[in-house]
């Protein structure tokens, strides 16, 4: 995917942020929920099982870690999020690739450990981003929106007036009390390189994916504040569930993002799309509302792919396999409604081929089509075979609701058109499906 982007992102990129695996040994799980009720089965999300051993999951790294710093501009910066499993490995690593006189930090991200089941060891209760610079001139912001926040035991020692804004209060001089305030920063202090005030996220929270490894938007918006500027590049190349994303575009970034997991890439498009209904960053107790920029879905084969550099990306690794079995594709029925210009379209039946390799719990949890369904769009006026969406509905973990029945669309001029619907199910498959009408 990188390679692909060389051509004309090389020494573009502002900011990099990326959340490999970690060489655990384990396989980490997302909840693939079904339908309108709170039925879901818990789905394999990426395996971190490596064959030949720490050595394969070095090499691994390591190609990919060379091709960023070369997509990294000369004032860029990239932050590589690990834990205890590798954080050592790659730092010697980083310090070759990158050079050790363009090491910043190590971050060290603390939160909450579950209950521990071992008293042979010290609880591992944090993470470590190495933070590194394309050159020693880099993108730093003192930025107010960054600060942690005083800690009690200050805030109990300073005063508060009628604004809310903090002060110390004078001291004495000569026996009598000065009545001078002194000010100090209403946002706290700058960050140290241990975060504590950073919480894991919990299921009641809006932004939850119900993804293991996803992490928090308020970790992603300090680091892209201190280390972009607005409508610089921001990429995540194992994007996940588009944290890195979202943050990017409430933040006014340009942003690319990667994975090649077809559920990671689904998710993150619809919190793109759903963006201008979660949490704004900036603002707090208020939602974004912001209507997301356009971006594009694009699936890299053998590398070849051409970019606009002005555009946002979220990019599909296409893997192709040869197999023996003929091709059997998932197929969805409509119904078109036309009234002389204006058209909508309800998706009336949906079907998915061998049913017998699928979890039987899963197809137990089935109650009607639709349940199969995670999103649908339609293109009414499709040109060029490019897929450019005019109307969309899809279910969030907090909204499983689905449209099943379009807007009406309107033509304006009478003629031939090609209408083109996607649908994306619950198993991560993506089916488009075109039809020709014409406007009297």
């Amino acid at each position: 995917i990188m390679e692909s982007l060389i051509p004309k992102f090389s020494n573009k990129i502002n900011l990099i942020y990326i959340d490999p695996p970690y060489a655990t040994g384990g396989n980490f799980e997302s909840k693939t929920f079904i339908g309108e009720n709170n039925a879901f089965e818990n789905k394999r999300a990426y395996s971190d099982i490596w064959d030949g051993g720490i050595d394969e999951y070095i090499d691994f790294l390591y190609e990919r870690l060379l091709l960023m710093r070369n997509l990294l501009s000369d004032k860029g910066s990239i932050y590589v999020h690990l834990d205890w499993h590798v954080s050592h490995y790659i730092k010697v690593i980083m310090d070759e690739i990158f050079g050790k006189e363009n090491f910043q930090n190590s971050l060290i991200w603390a939160y909450p450990a579950a209950s521990a089941k071992t008293r042979r060891f010290f609880i591992r209760s944090f993470d470590t981003i190495l933070f590194y610079t394309k050159s020693d001139y880099y993108t730093f912001n003192d930025d107010p929106n960054i600060y942690m926040e005083y800690s009690d035991r200050v805030k109990f020692a300073l005063k508060k007036d009628d604004k809310g804004t903090y002060y110390h209060r004078g001291g004495s001089h000569n026996g009598k009390k000065l009545s001078q305030k002194v000010y100090t920063s209403n946002k706290g202090i700058f960050p140290r390189d241990v975060w504590t005030d950073l919480p894991y996220i919990r299921a009641n929270t809006t932004e939850y994916q119900a993804f293991s490894t996803q992490k928090p938007e308020r970790l992603l918006k300090r680091i892209i504040l201190a280390s972009s500027n607005k409508d610089d590049i921001v990429a995540d190349f194992f994007c996940g569930t588009g944290t890195t994303l979202v943050v990017a575009e409430k933040l006014g970034r340009r942003w690319i993002g990667s994975d090649i997991g077809k559920h990671a890439i689904n998710i993150s498009r619809k919190r793109i799309l759903d963006v201008w209904n979660s949490n704004d960053l900036l603002k707090w107790g208020q939602k974004y509302q912001e209507i997301p920029h356009p971006f594009k879905i694009l699936r890299i084969n053998n590398g070849k792919q051409e970019f606009d550099i002005d555009k946002r990306f979220l990019i599909d690794n296409l893997q192709i396999k040869i197999i023996n079995t003929p091709f059997q594709k998932v197929k969805f029925e409509i119904k078109i409604s036309k009234d002389k210009k204006h058209v909508f379209i309800e998706l009336v039946g949906y079907s998915v081929p061998d049913l017998n390799s699928i979890n039987e719990k899963l197809k137990a949890k089935i109650e009607t089509f639709s349940d199969w369904i995670d999103s649908w769009a339609i293109d009414f006026n499709q040109q060029n075979d490019y897929f450019c969406t005019t109307w969309i509905s899809y279910r969030t973990i907090k909204n499983r609701s689905l449209n099943l029945t379009s807007i009406s669309y309107t033509y304006n001029k009478q003629g031939k058109y090609s209408i083109a619907v996607k649908v994306n199910d619950i198993l991560g498959n993506e089916t488009i499906q075109e039809y020709e009408i014409n406007i009297d």
